[in-house]
């Protein structure tokens, strides 16, 4: 099997298991047989075109080429889709977690004195109390929180300190750059508008 295929054949096999989906039933919802299937998961054959794309499209998948430009915008989408949201109760405990993370930055400040990567941390958690957060996003500022708990603001730990500022920085930038909501239609019938 091709270095370029094997990427795209695992990511059948995992949504097959993933889905439950056995080879057999992917074979009746595919229309390949279950031997080929095997076969094109096992590395033994090169799947064709039109097989792979049957084996996708039987598991709720769709092939489509897009100019690489738009890939990292794609991509982001598609991680946005599949994170799952903070409950009401996760947002609280999100804003108690922020909290403690800024309460720590100043104790940090007044311990070892001010320091760009400080600031950077201070400014990155005032924006995440602004914004919704995912767990995703809640498990980061956490362990952001913690490592700086941990290590300190010491000069004997900048790297780590600077390695804190640029995860929340990142996340701070991946949260502001991503869409706020779904795109919406250009026009929607009504039942109410009746301008006829």
């Amino acid at each position: 099997m091709g270095y370029k295929t094997e990427d795209l054949i695992q990511e059948i096999r995992d949504r097959r298991t993933e889905a439950g989906v056995s080879q057999r039933a992917l074979s009746a919802r595919s229309g390949l047989t279950q031997g080929h299937i095997s076969q094109i998961e096992t590395g033994t054959l090169e799947p064709g075109l039109s097989s792979f794309i049957d084996m996708a499209r039987a598991l709720d998948l769709e092939v489509v080429l897009v100019p690489k430009k738009f890939l990292p915008a794609i991509q982001g989408i598609l991680r946005q889709t599949q994170a799952e949201p903070l409950s009401p109760e996760g947002g609280g405990a999100a804003l108690r977690e922020i909290a403690r993370g800024e309460r720590l930055v100043i104790k940090q400040k007044l311990l070892y004195g001010s320091s760009a990567d400080l600031d950077r941390i201070a400014d990155a958690l005032r924006f995440l109390r602004q914004v919704p957060l995912r767990k995703q996003d809640l498990q980061i500022v956490s362990h952001a929180i913690n490592t700086l708990k941990r290590f300190q603001a010491s000069p004997q730990s900048k790297d780590t300190v600077a390695a804190i500022a640029a995860d929340l920085q990142q996340l701070r930038n991946r949260i502001a750059h991503s869409p706020s909501e779904a795109p919406r239609s250009a026009y929607a019938i009504d039942d109410e508008d009746d301008d006829a």
